[in-house]
């Protein structure tokens, strides 16, 4: 049985071959948006190494220099408006996974009802040739997905 599995992942590979797997490999990051605790929040999950490219030298040696590095990368590259309020982004969190980086992220808005929801995010676009970016917000028992890349950077979501 093992000899099968090893010969058909042989088979595979000088099949497709190594570099057009690698070619194809799922590059995302994914933002929620979610009301908890009488506010609006943000969870942003991104690839470890991809932020590490796009940030770059600017991230410092400590853990408090690479935070502002990269509140600083997330501010110039996302922005988003709730009913025309523009948010400002109040980063409460950031979690260090393995292969991840959490950030949570407050919105700066008044609580209100939700009628439209603005985004415009180029995170990781430039650095990332195949970077997709997911936005996800569940308002109003509604739950409601885009998808943002180098050709769609922005998306209005209406409730």
């Amino acid at each position: 049985m093992r000899r099968k599995v090893c010969i058909t992942i042989l088979i595979l590979n000088v099949l497709v071959g190594v570099d057009s797997v690698k070619a194809h490999e799922l590059n995302f990051g994914l933002f929620e948006l979610f009301e908890q605790d009488q506010a609006y929040f943000m969870e942003i999950r991104l690839d470890k190494a991809n932020l590490v490219e796009a940030v770059g030298n600017n991230a410092g040696k400590s853990k408090e220099d690479w935070n502002c590095a990269l509140s600083q990368y997330l501010n110039a590259h996302m922005s988003l408006s709730i009913n025309e309020a523009i948010a400002s982004f109040d980063y409460q969190a950031f979690t260090f996974l393995d292969d991840i980086i959490v950030v949570t992220a407050k919105l700066d808005v008044p609580l209100q009802e939700i009628s439209t929801i603005k985004v415009d995010n180029t995170v990781l676009l430039e650095t990332i040739e195949n970077q997709t970016n997911i936005i996800k917000a569940a308002f109003h028992s509604k739950k409601r997905s885009f998808r943002l890349d180098k050709d769609r950077v922005s998306t209005i979501i209406k409730y």
